[in-house]
């Protein structure tokens, strides 16, 4: 075989390859996440969701169209994302896109059903120009419909179409107790967290005076206790834990005062109990350099003013391990964490 032929054999057989991608691509979607922290992969909870969908779930995502490519990003994300949901669903997540902004009919439809627009500043001919964008997306399953307002865009858009999706297609809510008694918040401290729980599950309040009725808790969260806590009541999470109960458990081990400066140990009896179990809080501060601001009021002459100074005290996490609890969580500022 002389040169002149080899290099059309191998011309032939690169555009071979070209189109057996291509026609890959169109049959199944698949994407490779090199990025370190996994951005781009699918949590595990998200795949269990779309495997066990029984009937299919349509998602109509009303998004502008001809945005900014920072903002129209997100549009693109999004689309990605739901094309890997059609293809772990097996076709059972159905979504089309719509651009509001064509039509003034379907504007309207789309504030209807909850989706309203936000403000963007564009650049056009040299000037700024306001521009009404939607960035929202409206799921239907069966005779149940769950709005999205507004997309918001990295590891939250995962979690925003899943939480919807779950929402609709789960029939039996789970009881979750949030025990009282022992210097918690209260429930309605703690009201954010509680709708955000009722989404998909019910919770309420729980005083520990009878264990008999425990069991009819999926899971007792015990948060954040400043009173000392009876034995006897750890006795009775024992027995609710050794009857197959779950329990969600945040100790606080120190407290900060900033007005005077000074920290100091929290003990509840809890820190101990917890000891027994092989997890151990220690009762020392967390120091970050990757924290928290606070508001400083300096004095200069006769004038005031507030500043904003970094608080190592208060650090940053902005990287988790795959779990369906921190899905959708990009940072969180904890105050006055202790190492684990």
């Amino acid at each position: 075989m002389n040169r002149k032929n080899s290099i059309v054999l191998y011309i032939l057989l690169i555009a071979g390859i070209m189109v057996l991608l291509n026609i890959l691509a169109i049959r199944f979607f698949f994407r490779f996440d090199l990025t370190e922290d996994k951005r781009y992969t699918l949590n595990s909870a998200t795949k269990d969701i779309l495997k066990n969908l029984d009937d299919p779930v349509t998602v109509s995502a009303y998004f502008s169209e001809g945005l900014p490519p920072n903002i129209d990003k997100a549009r693109r994300d999004f689309k990605e994302l739901l094309s890997e949901f059609e293809t772990l669903s097996r076709g059972n997540v159905v979504y089309e896109f719509i651009n509001p902004n064509k039509d003034q009919a379907v504007e309207q439809e789309a504030i209807q059903n909850g989706i309203s627009p936000v403000v963007i500043t564009v650049r056009e001919k040299d000037q700024s120009v306001q521009k009404k964008a939607f960035l929202g997306a409206i799921l239907k399953y069966r005779e149940k419909t769950e709005v999205i307002p507004f997309v918001q865009p990295g590891s939250a858009m995962e979690y925003s179409i899943a939480s919807g999706i779950k929402k609709l297609t789960f029939d039996e809510k789970n009881l979750v107790g949030f025990i009282q008694g022992h210097g918690e918040p209260s429930t309605y401290m703690m009201q954010q967290a509680m709708q955000s729980i009722n989404i998909l599950n019910e919770a309420e309040g729980v005083n520990l005076t009878d264990s008999t009725y425990l069991p009819k808790y999926k899971t007792l969260a015990l948060i954040a206790p400043t009173d000392s806590i009876p034995e006897e009541h750890f006795k009775m999470l024992d027995e609710y834990l050794g009857g197959g109960g779950n329990m969600v458990v945040a100790i606080n081990r120190v407290d900060g005062d900033l007005n005077q400066g000074m920290g100091m140990d929290i003990n509840t009896g809890l820190e101990e109990w917890l000891a027994e179990k092989g997890v151990e809080v220690e009762n020392s501060f967390i120091v970050d350099a990757n924290c928290g601001a606070v508001s400083v009021v300096q004095q200069q002459g006769m004038f005031s003013f507030t500043t904003q100074i970094d608080f190592p005290y208060l650090p940053v996490f902005n990287t988790f391990n795959e779990h369906p609890v921190t899905s959708g969580l990009e940072t969180v500022i904890m105050q006055f964490a202790s190492p684990v």
